[in-house]
């Protein structure tokens, strides 16, 4: 069977892992799951949950840049040996000699420039061409964080399997309007994409929205483009001497994207000349203004839908049109931007997964929680699931404080690592099955929050009383780190606090 799962990552000596191993997926789910495979991640801050996302986007863009014989642009601080799954094979980045075979000193790689050198490996320890490498067929990055690590390129970038799905610009803006735009770009190039319509309205029902997504947008240069009867000349006349219309002497930027068109696509000109005298007759006015605007829904599966959505993106490349907007309704119309940053983060990241997924792919998602009511957090991994069921080849892996996405993960198709900060960062799984786990237990079972207020507390403390009192010489060992780890954290005004400690100094643990 196809499918690409991500194995483990080896780190030595970064910045940030000293010595550290990742255990991402387990063989035994390999064969058969009709789902895509999750990994959570959890851990304190501070931890390199999200570096470790990013350090495995710098593995593959390495690989990537190699295996296209491109200049590779930056390499990975320390040692790193990355293996996956892909295709009925396992396959090996790594930059060190010798941890395929277990060496706990893995030699440096230096190629015959001096140059540090990268090892492509298949099934164990068999050298392979860079044309014979397989690496994923897409990798997408999720965050709606402005302080997200991951990976921002230009347009047409090199590194073309890479999907960036953020709210920064580049490494140090950040934006909405960029956003909901490469939103509306997704979806025009998407709506022919098989289920993508169905998809979406998925979407909708998930965020308890109406099966109605409307794009709209104002004119610009109305008396020139939107007044009816627009001809091929007219419009190339605009742009071949837009002194004459509008008696600027600075030459709009438009004009150069129109060389651009014209060269380029030429083709598509009486098109855009079509669909701008379309847009003349839906022009509708603001209520108690002048303004004017057009919107459609983007669910509609029509001629005239279809055909706009081949040309907009053309029409505001050419400032023809403004920025754009989303409407949604949920009793009523309102425009996305009016509405929740949950609903208004989630239903931008999900369309852009939505347009950018394909087989083999993996997807890196950091902190999905942020925003979401906790209904939603409940509900995204059962989400993810059924809407990407038939990515099953796909793999998620999502970093998360959320205990809510910890109780809604299956044991057949997902993982959850446990990211500690002791005298090193260590990653260790946990290794029972949390599906359908309260709040309370997850929070102290796996995140290991210790509250008043929760029952499972209470419980096994009342266990530990009881061993407690039932000797006069009780062994209480086996419970001494739960103890203390309870008691610092627990507030010092806190009831359970004063009674842990007073145990804790019957048996002079506190010292």
């Amino acid at each position: 069977m196809e499918l690409f799962r991500l194995r483990k990552l080896k780190m030595k000596d970064n910045d940030i892992f000293k010595d550290v191993q990742f255990d991402f997926f387990g063989d035994e789910d390999i064969i058969g799951n009709p789902e895509p495979y999750f990994t959570l991640i959890i851990g304190p801050n501070g931890t390199g949950k999200s570096y470790v996302l990013r350090c495995i986007i710098d593995i593959f863009r390495i690989a990537y840049e190699k295996k296209n014989n491109f200049d590779v642009k930056s390499y990975i601080n320390g040692k790193f040996h990355l293996e996956y799954y892909l295709d009925d094979a396992n396959y090996v980045i790594t930059n060190r000699m010798g941890w395929e075979n277990g060496e706990e000193k893995p030699e440096s790689i230096i190629d015959e420039a001096g140059v540090k050198g990268i090892r492509f490996l298949k099934n164990g320890s068999e050298e392979i061409s860079l044309e014979n490498f397989k690496i994923p067929a897409a990798i997408t990055a999720l965050s709606i964080m402005l302080t997200d690590k991951f990976l921002v390129l230009k347009e047409n970038s090199d590194f073309s399997i890479y999907n960036y799905l953020g709210v920064r610009r580049d490494a140090n803006t950040a934006g909405t309007r960029s956003l909901l735009t490469r939103t509306i770009d997704y979806i025009f190039k998407s709506a022919d994409k098989e289920h993508f319509i169905s998809d979406v309205k998925e979407l909708l029902h998930f965020l308890n929205l109406e099966e109605e997504l409307y794009v709209h947008y104002s004119p610009r240069y109305k008396h020139i483009f939107f007044r009816g009867g627009l001809t091929l000349e007219t419009f190339e006349d605009f742009f071949q001497d837009y002194k004459s219309y509008l008696k600027r002497e600075t030459e709009p930027w438009s004009i150069g994207i129109f060389r651009s068109i014209k060269k380029a696509t030429p083709e598509i000109i009486p098109e855009l000349v079509e669909s701008l005298n379309f847009l003349a007759s839906i022009l509708t006015t603001y209520s108690g203004t002048r303004s004017k605007y057009f919107e459609f829904n983007l669910l509609e599966n029509n001629d005239n839908i279809n055909r706009l959505l081949k040309v907009l993106p053309y029409l505001h490349r050419l400032d023809l049109i403004s920025y754009p907007g989303i409407v949604v309704k949920k009793g009523g119309y309102y425009d996305i931007e009016e509405s929740s940053s949950g609903e208004y983060h989630f239903l931008s990241s999900v369309i852009g997964l939505l347009a950018t997924i394909k087989d083999n792919t993996l997807v890196l998602v950091d902190e999905p929680e942020i925003s979401l009511h906790p209904n939603w957090q409940m509900k995204y991994i059962d989400f993810l699931n059924k809407v990407f069921r038939r990515y099953n080849s796909a793999h998620f892996i999502i970093c998360t404080h959320s205990h809510f996405l910890v109780s809604d993960i299956k044991p057949e198709n997902s993982k959850v690592i446990s990211v500690q900060k002791k005298d090193k960062i260590v990653a260790e799984t946990v290794d029972y099955n949390t599906y359908g786990w309260s709040a309370e237990n997850v929070l102290l079972k796996v995140f290991n929050v210790a509250t008043t207020r929760n029952y499972y507390i209470a419980e096994r403390l009342a266990q530990i009383f009881k061993i407690a009192s039932s000797s006069v010489s009780p062994d209480l060992t086996m419970y001494k780190d739960e103890l203390i780890g309870w008691y610092n954290q627990l507030s010092n005004d806190d009831p359970l606090h004063y009674t842990i400690e007073k145990l804790l100094n019957r048996f002079e643990w506190l010292n």
